[in-house]
């Protein structure tokens, strides 16, 4: 991974972003491209977008080993808007940027204070549905907060999420790519319901015959220390945990919020309403329930930019879901 790419609305809470996306940067000797959409204004400049990230990318850069370069993008449709911009199309914007000069994305699930809080919270969810490339995605503390590159926070403990399924599985690499050079230990987590471990029980995967929920833990365990291995072998410290609850999405939350972890890894395929799968609404409750900072591999729209040459493709190695 060689860039990653901060968007800033100007808040201290959009700023909350910072200290994992610095931390990240300089285990991994990364550039930092700090980013701000602009409205479409034809007949005004717009100064003081270009002055906060300049400002922002000199007080951080300091700390990094490689360069922070300050962006301010404008939306490509030209249409005259006014401030703040349409969430949809200030997401468009990011993920045309980060296509292009980016391989992993890290934001804060809202800022702007007050009312307008909720605007970054919607850009961010409708980026995840077309981002190109991972995004982390870190929610805010609510409290008054200062530029936040005064603050470290390390990454120490991973959980990804598995449910069987080879779309789960595609969160490892990524979760990989970052954990190593970060030291962290990763968690291996299998949430199962009470029932479909009874209906899965079947004497043919080889176990004895006795208690169905024990047998469907058992190979549910199984199936992990399976995805565990080559990890392990690879030098990973690497735990596998089963938990039995009837709703996958409440069991992460509450895993994460008992065992410190400092980020949760999992897969989405994208879309919305009557076309989001299961996984896109478990990423979505983990999202917006859990404490935890989440980072997000939208495997439909990887998959689409996976055949583009771009600029962070020929520096570095991008974390493709």
């Amino acid at each position: 991974m060689s860039i990653v790419m901060v968007p800033l609305d100007g808040s201290p809470f959009g700023e909350q972003a910072l200290p994992l996306a610095l931390t990240i940067a300089r285990r991994m000797g990364a550039h930092l491209h700090v980013v701000r959409v602009r409205a479409s204004l034809p007949l005004s400049v717009d100064e003081d977008s270009e002055a906060y990230v300049r400002t922002t990318a000199a007080e951080i850069e300091s700390q990094l080993p490689a360069k922070v370069t300050p962006w301010v993008l404008t939306d490509e449709l030209g249409a005259l808007q006014y401030p703040p911009p349409a969430p949809d199309t200030v997401a468009k914007t990011l993920a045309t940027h980060a296509r292009e000069h980016a391989d992993l994305i890290v934001m804060s699930t809202h800022g702007r204070g007050g009312v307008k809080r909720a605007w970054l919270g919607s850009v961010a969810d409708a980026l995840l549905r077309i981002a190109p490339r991972p995004v982390l995605l870190v929610r805010p503390a609510d409290v008054t907060f200062s530029l936040a590159a005064d603050a470290d926070r390390g990454i120490t403990h991973i959980l990804i999420p598995l449910d069987g399924s080879e779309t789960a599985e595609r969160a490892i690499p990524v979760a990989r790519e970052l954990g190593e050079p970060l030291g962290a230990r990763v968690t291996l987590l299998r949430v199962t319901s009470p029932l479909a471990l009874q209906l899965s029980s079947d004497p043919a995967d080889g176990y004895p015959l006795g208690d169905p929920t024990s047998m469907g833990r058992r190979a549910a365990v199984h199936y992990l220390n399976g995805v565990a291995a080559p990890l392990r072998r690879a030098g990973l410290d690497v735990d596998v945990r089963v938990v039995e609850q009837l709703s996958p999405a409440p069991a992460i939350v509450d895993f994460a919020k008992t065992h410190a972890v400092d980020l949760v890894v999992l897969t989405t395929t994208g879309g919305g309403s009557i076309r989001r799968v299961l996984l896109g609404s478990v990423a979505d409750h983990v999202i917006r329930k859990g404490e935890t900072p989440v980072l997000v591999c939208n495997t439909r729209h990887a998959e689409s930019s996976a055949v583009d040459a771009s600029p962070a493709a020929a520096t570095g190695t991008e974390l493709e879901c």
